[in-house]
């Protein structure tokens, strides 16, 4: 029963299914599940075909892009609240792009079918996922901004100024990123290498901007980073 409250919450702030009736919302609840999954495990990988939706209840899925010669591209990170899965309901060809917890992750898992049937009775679902895509597009094309005119160090300090929007907490001397991400994750989420990643922050932690602690980072000036977010000569 507990299990089956926190879903019902769980989905009722989702902007998926904004404005849902009560007793569809009754139904989706009852066809949903909770799925444990540890850290670095795929939800999915490159080129499975899928026939789920999943939504992040606790922890963090990433989502990717990788080449055959093993580069990867992170493309997001999808912490609480969101919804990861629904090209599976327009088609059955392979994902394009992978999806791998960061941390042990709970997912709530509704099936292709009832998400299809909630459709037919609810049509208004298809307004709210093309809301969702038109977002997820607009921060796409963003990505595809930084890489074609933005070099390394920008784009990383683009990723980590989001990160301090996202998810930073204020404290005495700046703001604490306190999430466990190495400088091997920064690279992923940059398109760099770790080395130039590495020597960037060396650079920015003699300029006074950032500090790094462990696998947290603590940005000492968020201002000047943000100057750090220029394009190319």
């Amino acid at each position: 029963m507990e299990n089956k409250l926190a879903i019902r919450s769980f989905i009722q702030q989702s902007n998926w299914f904004n404005d849902i009736p009560e007793y569809l919302l009754d139904e989706l609840v009852a066809a949903s599940k909770v799925t444990e999954l540890p850290a670095n495990h795929y939800v999915w990988s490159l080129g499975e075909q899928t026939s789920s939706v999943y939504g992040v209840l606790s922890g963090c899925v990433r989502t990717s892009i990788s080449s055959a010669m093993g580069h990867e591209f992170a493309i997001n990170d999808c912490d609480v609240g969101a919804w990861l899965g629904a090209p599976c309901l327009v088609t059955d060809a392979g994902r394009v792009i992978e999806a791998k917890t960061l941390t042990a992750t709970s997912l709530v898992v509704i099936s292709r079918h009832h998400m299809l049937s909630l459709a037919d009775k609810w049509p208004l679902l298809y307004r709210n996922l093309m809301r969702h895509n038109v977002e997820e597009s607009r921060g796409l094309y963003v990505l595809l901004t930084g890489m074609a005119f933005y070099p390394l160090s920008a784009r990383v300090a683009g990723r980590i100024v989001e990160l301090a929007r996202e998810q930073g907490s204020p404290v005495a001397n700046g703001i604490l990123i306190a999430s466990k991400l190495s400088q091997n994750d920064y690279a992923q989420l940059a398109v760099g290498s770790r080395q130039r990643v590495n020597k960037i922050f060396r650079d920015w932690e003699k300029d006074g901007l950032i500090e790094q602690q462990g696998d947290a980072l603590l940005i000492r000036d968020l201002e000047g980073l943000k100057q750090q977010i220029k394009p190319f000569d």
